[in-house]
């Protein structure tokens, strides 16, 4: 028999042997229950489920720093927006409430479960990503704005640009005047989102209107633009008056468009202030290197012929090639459309039907640049034509101007309605004020210069694209007979 000391022994051990048993199978109970394979102690073991919660946190603020990330972004657009000024109020309050709305989207979403917080950190990712790449083009046309932003505002208040293609390659030399081989005025009405070209040959017979010549000095049309300001100076820098010189090349000439521009505004009797009468200057290279930054334009071109270039923008070596133009819609690059606008020897009437080619081009290329592309390609369109191209507007209130007319119903179903109208004369020989030379020039038609004024005063009271366009196949039925 067990002595009462081992029986006491064993029954000890029995009941730490049934309290471990009844101990394994609560805590294999609870696994059943909750899937919690864990437990805490009082030696500080971390449960799943606290690790869990700490996990769910890191990640919430993770997410949370990613949104102010994308907060800070879109408050920097915004503000790079507002500086440059070309949206208008309706415009920039959509463009706010985007942001503001992505913004809460991405944050809200961090309080939300695992997918939800994944989602919202990848969106936060992905719009900073964006926005960052807008910041960059946005600074890019910022510093192009600066360029450009000193000069004369435009709204949709009726204004003329006139459109000038100066005969020279390369970069402006700001101390210089130029000869003007394309003379387009361009009457522009934002109320009617009507176009009107009126092209003058460069040729054209013209009284020169300018403070330093007298009243009777005529000249090519081209040559208005050597006159720069039309006060002329001697070589010790005093003005000089009309008879101050034996011909106008002889002298030198206060730099600008003054004189070019003042003498088309009294050719047609232009009824508009000089606040709303602007200029566009570009060079050749300027102008092909437009064409080429719009991505070639089409141009219906009159009759086939070939000619030769006299050089190309983007050549060093002035190389002359050969280009063919066929009837019909062509597309053209740069050097292309450059030959075209240039060439008057393969055709009977010479000078006007060069006068007609380039309003076909310069329509081109407006159908193109006063469309979206002004708005998404300005930072390009600039870089390409910076130092070959002048204007005395603000390139910004320009940019403005087309995103208030894109945000009007009328407008988005037509766009900018252009129309041309080509003035004529005949050829003569007459006696330059420039160097007095007899040479060959257009002699004015009064008729087809009373045709241009009726259209342009039209276009600027707001008459309709419809109306303005069959007054102009009238009087160019009238002029072809």
């Amino acid at each position: 028999m067990l002595q009462r000391s081992d029986q006491l022994h064993l029954q000890k051990k029995m009941r730490y042997n049934k309290e471990v048993l009844m101990s394994r199978k609560m805590m294999s109970d609870l696994d059943n229950k909750t899937g919690y394979y864990g437990y805490s102690s009082e030696l500080g073991n971390v449960s799943g489920k606290d690790k869990k919660k700490k996990e769910n946190k890191g990640g919430s603020v993770l997410g949370v720093i990613l949104a102010l990330i994308q907060l800070v972004l879109s408050g920097l657009l915004v503000y790079q927006v507002v500086s440059a000024n070309i949206l208008s109020t309706t415009y920039l309050a959509v463009l706010v409430i985007v942001l503001v709305v992505l913004f809460a989207i991405a944050l809200l979403t961090q309080k939300g479960g695992r997918p939800a917080r994944t989602s919202g950190k990848i969106l936060s990712v992905i719009i900073s990503i964006i926005l960052g790449i807008l910041l960059f083009y946005m600074g890019q046309f910022l510093g192009f704005l600066n360029n450009y932003s000193d000069g004369k505002k435009v709204s949709e208040e009726p204004f003329v640009v006139f459109v000038s293609a100066s005969d020279e390659f390369g970069t402006y030399n700001p101390k210089e005047n130029y000869r003007s081989d394309t003379n387009i005025l361009a009457v522009v009405n934002p109320k009617t989102s009507t176009v009107l070209m009126i092209s003058t040959p460069r040729d054209y017979y013209v009284p020169i209107i300018a403070k330093s010549v007298a009243p009777d000095s005529y000249d090519k049309l081209t040559h208005a633009g050597k006159y720069g300001t039309g006060i002329a100076y001697d070589q010790n820098g005093s003005e000089l008056t009309s008879s101050g010189w034996n011909w106008a090349q002889e002298v030198t000439w206060g730099v600008g468009n003054t004189a070019i521009m003042d003498t088309l505004k009294t050719l047609y009797n232009i009824p508009v202030s000089n606040k709303n009468y602007h200029y566009v200057q570009l060079n050749f290279t300027g102008f092909a290197k437009l064409v080429d930054a719009l991505g070639g334009i089409t141009v219906d071109v009159d009759k086939s012929f070939s000619t030769k270039t006299y050089a190309s923008y983007d050549e060093d070596n002035g190389e002359r090639k050969t280009y063919k133009y066929k009837k019909g819609k062509q597309e053209m690059n740069g050097n292309e459309a450059l030959t075209f606008v240039r060439e008057r020897h393969s055709f009977g009437d010479g000078d006007l039907q060069r006068n007609r080619n380039q309003v076909k081009v310069l329509k081109a290329l407006s159908s193109k640049v006063l469309s979206t592309s002004m708005i998404t390609n300005t930072d390009s369109i600039l870089s390409a034509v910076g130092e070959s191209f002048k204007t005395d507007m603000n390139i910004g209130s320009l940019v403005k101007l087309q995103t208030q007319l894109m945000g009007k119903s009328e407008f988005s179903k037509t766009g900018w309605q252009i129309v041309s109208y080509s003035v004529t004369g005949q050829s003569a020989s007459q006696k330059l004020t420039w160097n007095g030379l007899f040479k060959s020039v257009m002699l004015q038609d009064e008729q087809s210069e009373s045709n241009a004024t009726e259209l342009m005063k039209l276009a600027l009271d707001g008459t309709d694209y419809t109306t303005l366009e069959n007054k102009v196949k009238e009087y160019q039925a009238s002029d072809n007979k």
